[in-house]
C-alpha cells in the first residue's frame, strides 16, 4: 500500500500547525493505523493560499492521482485541500475516481464510509465559510491601514520610491511602515506625460513622443501605450481635495482621511487576494497618503474623462489584430522588441498590404531600422514549416527514446539494488545492537560492535544521499517524458486540425508549439523558435499591445 501526505500553510512558519509538523502528526498517524504502508510521499505547500487550487505541489499530487501512485491521501485537516466547497469537492470526486481513500486526521473523516463522506462536505461548508469571514476581516484590516496612507510595499510607481519611516506606536514602542518619496527626474516625467496625454489625448501618440525624445521608464525600458495607460489611470499622483474625494464617492468607492489639497491619494483593495485582477472602483479604499501629489485633481479628472470618451468610441481598427495569424508571436530581431499588426488598403491595386512591424521603430524610427515583415509571406512559410515539422526535428535536443528508456532502466536497477543494501545493513545493525546485551563488560569488543555500527550508519547515509539523487533523476524523466507527450500530442492536433479550424484556433494551435517567431530584416530570415528550444529573446524593450 503506498500512501500520499498533503501539507499546506498559508505563510512561512515554524511554529504551530506548520507543514513540518502536518507530516509528522499524518506519519504518526499511518504507523499507528496501517501496518502495510510501502511508501509515504510527501506534498508540500507552504505560502500557497487554500481559496484555491493552485498550488504547485497540488496540481503534482493531482496528477500523480491520476496515475495511481498512491491508495490513500491523508492531510491534517479538510482545509489544508482547500477552503472553497466546489473545489474540495471536485478533488474528492477525482480521487474516488481512482479508487483512493482520503483521511483527515483532525476531524477524523474517511472516505471509506458513506458517512464520512457526508461529514466531510458538511466540513467544507464551514470552511469556506471561515475563508468568506477571513475575507471580511482583511477588508477591515484594509480600511485601518488606510487611515494610516502607508505605501504597502512592491514596486513603487515611476516617479517615487518607497521609503522606511520610524514611529512610536500607542504603546511607546518603535515601529517601521514605509511611505512614498519623489525621484526628481522621474516625477517630471510624470508631469510630461499628463501634459502630453491632454494635448495629444491618446496613449500610443504619448508613447510615440516619449521614445523618439529618448525618455526612459522605471527600470530604464522604453515607454509603451500600456505604461503610459497604467500612469493616467492611477491615482497615487492626484493631489488630495474635496473634488477628488467626492468624485470616488459618486463612483461608489470609500474614502479615508481628511484631503489638504498637498498630499497624494492611495488606494487599498484595488485588486483582488490572488493579486492579478483589478477590483472596479466600488471596491476600492481611497485614502490620504504620506505622500505629496503632483497632479491636481482638475487635471487627473480631465484625463479619465478623456479615457472614458475614447473607450466609448468604436475605433475603425478594432480587431484588426484578429487577421493576423502570427499576432502577438513575432519579435524583432533587431531590439528585441515585439511586433504588431499593420494593414493598409491599397486603391489602386485594390489589394489589402498587410505587415508586421517593431513597435519601438513606429515610435521612434531612429533607434530601430528593422524592415516590415510581409505578413502573407509570413504565415505562409510558417504554415508550411509546422504542417512538415516531424517529432525527430521538433525533439532534436532529446535523445533518443529508446536510448532514454535504457537510461531510465538502469536507474531503476540501481535504485533497487540500493534499496535492497539499505534494508540489509540496517539488519546488521539491529543484529550488532542486540550483541551489546551479549557482551558484558567487555571494552574491547563494545568497542569493536560499536565501531562497526558507526560505519555502517556512514556507509546508509551515503546510499540515501545516492537514493535521493536517483529518485531526482526519476522525476526528472517523468517530467520530459511528460513533456514529450504533451508535444506529440500538441503536433498531432495541428496536423489534424489546422485546415479545418477559423484563424483564431489557428492562432492557438501555432502557440502550443511555437514560443516566439524572431524576424531579421538585415537578412530577411525568419527564426522560428519551438517549445523545445530555450534559446533566449533578444531583450525586448516595447511590447504589443494586449488585444
Amino acid at each position: 500500500m503506498k500512501a500520499a501526505i498533503y501539507s499546506r500553510k498559508s505563510k512561512f512558519s515554524e511554529k504551530g500547525e506548520s507543514v513540518e509538523n502536518q507530516i509528522e502528526m499524518c506519519k504518526e498517524y499511518l504507523n499507528r493505523n496501517y501496518t502495510n504502508i510501502e511508501e509515504i510521499k510527501v506534498y508540500e505547500d507552504e505560502g500557497f493560499s487554500g481559496g484555491n487550487i493552485n498550488r504547485p505541489e497540488f496540481k503534482k499530487l493531482l496528477t500523480d492521482a491520476k496515475k495511481n501512485k498512491f491508495n490513500v491521501l491523508i492531510c491534517y485537516r479538510l482545509d489544508r485541500i482547500s477552503r472553497n466547497v466546489a473545489d474540495f469537492s471536485n478533488t474528492i470526486e477525482e480521487l474516488q475516481r481512482h479508487s483512493i481513500d482520503f483521511i483527515s486526521i483532525k476531524e477524523q473523516f474517511d472516505t471509506s464510509s458513506p458517512m464520512g463522506r457526508a461529514m466531510m462536505n458538511i466540513a467544507a461548508v464551514f470552511a469556506q465559510l471561515e475563508r468568506e469571514t477571513i475575507a471580511e476581516r482583511v477588508r477591515d484590516n484594509m480600511l485601518e491601514l488606510a487611515k494610516t496612507g502607508r505605501w504597502l510595499g512592491g514596486t513603487a510607481p515611476i516617479g517615487y520610491k518607497s521609503e522606511a519611516v520610524k514611529y512610536f506606536n500607542q504603546d511607546g514602542k518603535d515601529k517601521k511602515m514605509f511611505k512614498l518619496t519623489q525621484i526628481t527626474e522621474e516625477i517630471e516625467t510624470v508631469k510630461l506625460i499628463y501634459k502630453l496625454y491632454l494635448e495629444k489625448r491618446g496613449f500610443a501618440s504619448v508613447a510615440t513622443y516619449l521614445c523618439k525624445n529618448k525618455y526612459k521608464g522605471k527600470n530604464g525600458g522604453e515607454f509603451s501605450r500600456a505604461t503610459v495607460e497604467q500612469i493616467i489611470i492611477n491615482p497615487v499622483y492626484c493631489i488630495s481635495d474635496e473634488n477628488i474625494f467626492n468624485w470616488f464617492k459618486d463612483e461608489g468607492a470609500l474614502t479615508c482621511g481628511n484631503p489638504d489639497g498637498v498630499h497624494g491619494l492611495m488606494v487599498y483593495n484595488k485588486r483582488n487576494q490572488g493579486g492579478k485582477k483589478p477590483n472596479p472602483i466600488d471596491q476600492w479604499i481611497v485614502a490620504v497618503g504620506k505622500h505629496e501629489g503632483v497632479i491636481s485633481s482638475s487635471t487627473w479628472l480631465k484625463c479619465q474623462n478623456i479615457l472614458r470618451e475614447n473607450r466609448a468610441k468604436s475605433s475603425p481598427r478594432s480587431g484588426t489584430g484578429n487577421k493576423f495569424l502570427l499576432s502577438g508571436m513575432v519579435v524583432c530581431g533587431e531590439c528585441g522588441s515585439g511586433m504588431s499588426s499593420w494593414s493598409h488598403y491599397n486603391k489602386n491595386k485594390d489589394f489589402m498590404e498587410r505587415y508586421y512591424r517593431c513597435n519601438l521603430r513606429n515610435r521612434a524610427s531612429n533607434r530601430c531600422r528593422n524592415k516590415m515583415l510581409n505578413a502573407y509571406k509570413a504565415e505562409e512559410y510558417v504554415e508550411n514549416y509546422l504542417l512538415d515539422l516531424d517529432m525527430s526535428t521538433l525533439l532534436h535536443m532529446y535523445k533518443s527514446n529508446k536510448k532514454r528508456a535504457l537510461n531510465k532502466n538502469a536507474v531503476k536497477n540501481q535504485l533497487s539494488k540500493l534499496k535492497k543494501q539499505l534494508d540489509k545493513n540496517n539488519k546488521i545493525i539491529k543484529g550488532l545492537v542486540r550483541k551489546f546485551a551479549l557482551i558484558g563488560e567487555d571494552t574491547k569488543l563494545i568497542q569493536i560492535v560499536k565501531t562497526e555500527i558507526d560505519n555502517t550508519n556512514i556507509e546508509n547515509d551515503e546510499i540515501k544521499n545516492k537514493i535521493s539523487e536517483l529518485t531526482t533523476s526519476m522525476e526528472s524523466f517523468e517530467i520530459r517524458e511528460e513533456f514529450v507527450g504533451i508535444v506529440k500530442e500538441a503536433l498531432s492536433n495541428f496536423k489534424k486540425f489546422y485546415k479545418l479550424v477559423d484563424i483564431e484556433a489557428k492562432r492557438v494551435l501555432i502557440k502550443s508549439l511555437v514560443k516566439n517567431i524572431v524576424w531579421h530584416g538585415n537578412t530577411e530570415t525568419i527564426e522560428i523558435n519551438p517549445i523545445t528550444n530555450n534559446k533566449p529573446l533578444p531583450q525586448g524593450t516595447v511590447k504589443r499591445r494586449s488585444n
